[in-house]
């Protein structure tokens, strides 16, 4: 096994299961895993993997090729970690990762500001609502919201957020007189997020028994473009719904505390100049702009 570039083949099909998956890891095409494949089975006169109908599985040598990959990878890593450390210059490439919505919210804005600042680093956004790794380089630094971060990671506090309720102005002008009361049977629709359930908010169905799902939405903004398109009330962060001037808040309801917003790094990378100073340039901009995420 001489060519070390293999083993990157042979941890990905064992991670993806497949070779179809594998190559779209890689993003190279299948003929190509396949053939890396099984010209390194050629080469070492063994078999890494059974074809199975439902995938590939590692034979006991691949299983322990696989082992070795992953130390391998591992380590270099962690070497490009801390090479990366020693680069006090306020220049060279910088990768920020954050979700759609995010980068939509405020975060392309704080990035271009720093940008003006700071012509000569090249930055790049990944915007991708999955958690990229850090620790294994696939950013620089994280904008995350959540209220539990990662504690191998290093990062600041940016700002809270409050999310609320909120309808567009044709609807809530169509359900006006239902809307003011406290509890009834008005049957009112609802837009609802895939990871909150099928049934409307509970804060809802209190208030309005006979509430109902018009749609389910797997994304915010895609929950957000609903709402807009009067399918029914939705809950959403502060930031989403305020400044959009065809929404509303719906009355009657108060606002309530949403995840907060963290900038983060690996605890390596903190003191690399231009990951320091963009995490504080980003932390401050949130912090200055609170109010909008809080909802005041």
């Amino acid at each position: 096994m001489d060519k070390w570039d293999d083993l990157k083949f042979v941890l990905a099909v064992a991670t993806y299961g497949s070779l179809s998956a594998a190559a779209r890891g890689l993003s190279v095409n299948h003929s190509t895993v396949s053939r890396r494949l099984a010209g390194l089975e050629a080469r070492i006169g063994t078999r890494l993997f059974e074809r199975l109908p439902d995938g590939l599985s590692p034979t006991p040598a691949g299983t322990e090729a696989v082992e070795s990959a992953r130390r391998i990878e591992a380590e270099l890593h962690a070497l490009d970690t801390r090479i990366t450390a020693q680069d006090a210059e306020l220049d060279g490439p910088l990768r920020v990762t954050a979700a759609q919505l995010i980068f939509q919210a405020g975060l392309a804005d704080i990035m271009a500001r720093f940008k003006e600042r700071h012509p000569r680093i090249e930055l790049s956004m990944n915007a991708a609502n999955e958690i990229l790794s850090l620790t294994r380089r696939e950013a620089d630094v994280a904008i995350r919201v959540t209220d539990r971060p990662d504690e191998g990671l290093f990062g600041r506090l940016a700002t809270g957020q409050s999310r609320g309720f909120y309808g567009s102005k044709a609807f809530l002008r169509e359900h006006a007189e239902a809307l003011l009361k406290s509890d009834g049977p008005e049957v009112i629709p609802c837009v609802s997020f895939k990871w909150w359930g099928k049934e409307p908010p509970k804060a809802i169905r209190a208030r309005f028994p006979n509430a109902y799902t018009s749609v389910v939405c797997d994304d915010m903004i895609a929950l957000h473009a609903a709402v807009r398109a009067g399918m029914g009330i939705g809950r959403m962060p502060c930031f989403l719904g305020d400044p959009d001037p065809d929404l509303e808040r719906v009355p009657g309801f108060e606002l309530s505390r949403y995840f907060d917003i963290w900038v983060l790094t690996h605890p390596d990378l903190k003191n690399v100049e231009r990951i320091r100073q963009f995490m504080r340039f980003a932390a401050d901009e949130f912090k200055a702009n609170s109010g909008l995420y809080l909802g005041r």
